[in-house]
């Protein structure tokens, strides 16, 4: 009879181990994405890469067309996302495009 026990003792206490497990590997833990960070995040790629064009143009290494048809879908692609910004992202960005510009403008004077 004490064999019976320890037995059913232990029995019990496995099957409530493996039954705590399958439950806390089904506990989902949610997961915070601040998407306002990430558009404002690929705002700032897109941004490079057109920077990366218009210099390639400005230094005459491409052509104007070749330059246009590059960053044509970026700065579609910029637009969409400046729609979704809220304002003060939005303005940051803003802010960050026309640092961009102003460093073109200031290759552009020293090409010549």
């Amino acid at each position: 009879m004490g064999k019976s026990i320890i037995i059913l003792i232990i029995s019990s206490l496995v099957a409530v181990a493996c039954n705590d497990k399958a439950n806390g590997a089904k506990t989902e833990i949610p997961v915070k994405v601040d998407s306002s960070k990430m558009r404002k995040k690929e705002a700032v790629v897109v941004l490079d890469e057109v920077q990366h064009w218009m210099k390639k143009g400005v230094t005459k290494k491409l052509s104007t067309n070749k330059v246009n048809k590059e960053i044509n879908p970026l700065m579609e692609k910029y637009q969409k996302l400046l729609e979704k910004m809220n304002k003060q992202d939005s303005t940051e960005i803003q802010n960050y495009r026309v640092k961009l510009i102003n460093e073109l403008i200031d290759l552009q004077i020293q090409q010549k």
